[in-house]
């Protein structure tokens, strides 16, 4: 197979054909693992797909459309076959997973449904702060696949791994990543396979676990079948020795995220009677202490609060 048969490793999610599912019922989420998270603050997943919305049309505006065009955001971010062997490009094992096909809409699309879909309840289960470390971690991982992969396919075809011109992006293996670990928390949750066919979640991982081994042995070209597979690998290997991954710290990113977050500005309540409540047993206060150690005594502070209760009283009569 010759390399240009290969380029369309950055349409990954077009393997499932549009299968990815859809609820059956509420057995599996319910409106807490929405769009909103816990306190009013954004959900991870939600701030994802915004993240990932921008970039897809942020590429379409600087690359000129799609088409023929090649994606800016593809050669400024994708993991290609030495990113492995460049140290300062290693920001790529992160920012490929946020690049989508601009030739492909469906590519963005699948990947982000399917993290709606399967992401809102895995994160509601994991909590905001791990389910972004569970991502972030199966994003590296797959990318650290995909750069072996390319290195691979340039050994065998006789090529240095700079000489290959083409990459990897797209979060379909994080993305497959948080489905098998969906399936792992709501086994028998019924899922809509190509929005039509009941199937438990259990069974749909099974499905596409399956599809992507015979795609790696079949050696089909276009999609990652093994950076599907590495987050496949990454979250059995998470579930079954119940690992969690507080010992990474990210703080940056609790900034960036929180930042997408902000659901709606802070309202805060004026309580008059309080406020007025509050002022008068400070006056109270001041006053006690002149009574037992002179006026003199007062700071400047406390002489201002009695002048400005000495204001408001004023003003009270007057409008009485």
């Amino acid at each position: 197979m010759g390399l240009q048969d290969r380029d369309y490793s950055r349409g990954d999610s077009q393997g499932y054909g549009g299968s990815w599912g859809q609820s059956g019922g509420s057995s599996w989420g319910d409106s807490s693992s929405g769009w909103m998270g816990g306190g009013g603050v954004r959900s991870a997943v939600v701030t994802l797909i915004i993240i990932n919305v921008i970039v897809f049309f942020a590429d379409l505006v600087l690359s000129g459309g799609g088409g023929e065009v090649r994606s800016v955001m593809a050669q400024w971010f994708e993991v290609r076959a030495d990113t492995l062997l460049k140290p300062w490009t290693w920001y790529r094992f992160v920012t490929y997973g946020f690049v989508h096909s601009i030739d492909d809409i469906r590519h963005l699309a699948f990947n982000m449904l399917g993290l709606f879909i399967f992401g809102r309840s895995v994160e509601e289960r994991l909590g905001r702060s791990e389910f972004w470390r569970f991502f972030l971690v199966a994003v590296i991982i797959g990318g650290v696949v995909a750069s072996i992969r390319w290195m691979l396919f340039a050994a065998s075809e006789g090529m240095p791994a700079a000489a290959i011109p083409v990459g990897t992006i797209g979060a379909s293996g994080a993305v497959m990543a948080v489905t098998i670990l969906f399936a792992f928390f709501f086994p028998h949750a019924t899922i809509l396979l190509m929005l039509v066919i009941p199937v438990k979640a259990w069974l749909l991982a099974v499905i596409y676990v399956a599809l992507n081994v015979f795609g790696v042995i079949g050696g089909a070209g276009g999609v990652a079948y093994e950076v599907h597979l590495a987050g496949v690998a990454f979250a059995a290997v998470y579930q079954l020795r119940s690992w969690r991954l507080d010992f990474l710290r990210l703080d940056a990113l609790s900034q960036v995220s929180d930042f997408f977050s902000r659901s709606r500005p802070k309202l805060r309540l004026h309580d008059p009677e309080k406020k007025l409540a509050k002022q008068e047993a400070e006056v109270d206060r001041i006053l006690d202490k002149i009574q037992q150690s002179g006026l003199d005594s007062l700071t400047s502070s406390e002489r201002k609060t009695l002048e400005r209760h000495s204001r408001l009283k004023r003003q009270q009569r007057s409008s009485t």
